[in-house]
């Protein structure tokens, strides 16, 4: 007999209410289990109620010839302010549960605590860090690609949840240089020419160089296609390196989930340029446990959240785009 069967119906969910900063150790979860914002990969904005301007000063050449010949002011048009902004994204997790389906991972979790010396997780904050944990997961995908069903607006790659040329076009990156390349499939034997197409294009962008973290966002697959690039020229540690730690022409390699495999596409630029707004910390948050089982006679729970956020770029020009636009 399955021991999963014995399970404790003493063990109940309350029905709780959290908002605003109650609601924050679950809203945080659910946002920061996106990679691309847990792991640094872009800027973070939070307390944001419904949109988000980020100004930007832009310059050409302020200098000018010195001496007698030259004692007057500029007009004032070397200098432009910019501004991009962030629309929120209402957004809520309405998830049902059976408490028999999730009961034995709670008691694995919970035995692993014990032996860790840590203090068990009550079976309601299991149950809530669960929901959230495939939330974030879903969240990083509509950063890049949006989503065709009207929960998403504008995302980093698209604006309808498919990565194509008309995609990118009206995606928060349609700015970005374009680094065209053909339409072979990307593998090991190709993967460093993209990569080399997509840092030219990016050395003719003014200062994208030097920026902190400037880098290469690419699916899973194609940085699998970099590492055996790598060590079949012998110039790096091999197909087992750090996930973190790669790097090619001296900059960063970022896998992201957030970029599906199937679709041969890779973004250089820098973490501070991918801004994502959110409203926690604010009273507009909301997550509920609900114990159905104790009104229904089923072995079921509701989670319900309620939060907003959205995605843009700071620098419309500040990236590169790798893609086959033809």
């Amino acid at each position: 007999m399955s021991n999963l069967k014995k399970y404790d119906f003493d063990i109940t969910v309350t029905d709780n209410t959290y908002a605003g900063e109650l609601a924050l150790p679950y809203v945080t979860a659910a946002i920061l289990g996106a990679e691309t914002i847990s792991k640094g990969r872009c800027r973070l904005m939070e307390g944001i109620q419904s949109k988000a301007v980020i100004s930007n000063l832009t310059t050409t050449d302020t200098i000018q010839a010195g001496g007698t010949s030259n004692c007057a002011f500029n007009d004032g048009a070397d200098l432009t302010l910019t501004e991009q902004v962030v629309t929120l994204n209402d957004l809520k997790v309405q998830e049902e549960i059976c408490r028999a389906s999730i009961f034995g991972s709670w008691i694995s979790a919970q035995g692993a605590m014990q032996r860790n010396g840590d203090i068990p997780v009550e079976f309601t904050d299991f149950l809530m860090s669960a929901v959230a944990l495939r939330t974030g997961n879903s969240l990083e995908s509509l950063l890049w690609a949006a989503d065709s069903g009207s929960v998403w607006g504008l995302g980093w790659l698209s604006n309808d949840g498919v990565i194509d040329n008309d995609g990118i076009d009206a995606s928060a990156m349609k700015d970005f240089v374009e680094a065209q390349v053909g339409a072979t499939a990307w593998d090991a034997t190709n993967i460093l020419s993209k990569m080399d197409a997509t840092f030219d294009a990016a050395a003719g962008i003014p200062g994208i160089l030097l920026k902190p973290g400037c880098g290469f966002y690419m699916s899973y697959e194609a940085y699998a296609f970099f590492l055996q690039a790598q060590a079949q020229q012998n110039t790096g540690a091999g197909y087992n390196q750090d996930l973190s730690a790669s790097t090619y022409l001296g900059y960063p390699v970022y896998p992201t989930a957030g970029i599906p495999n199937t679709v041969d596409v890779m973004v250089f630029t820098y973490p501070e340029n991918l801004v994502v707004a959110a409203n926690s910390y604010t009273p507009d948050t909301q997550a509920r446990l609900i114990p159905t089982y104790a009104y229904d006679g089923s072995d079921n729970v509701r989670v319900s959240m309620q939060f907003a956020v959205g995605c843009n770029v700071a620098v419309p020009g500040d990236g590169v785009v790798c893609f086959n636009f033809s």
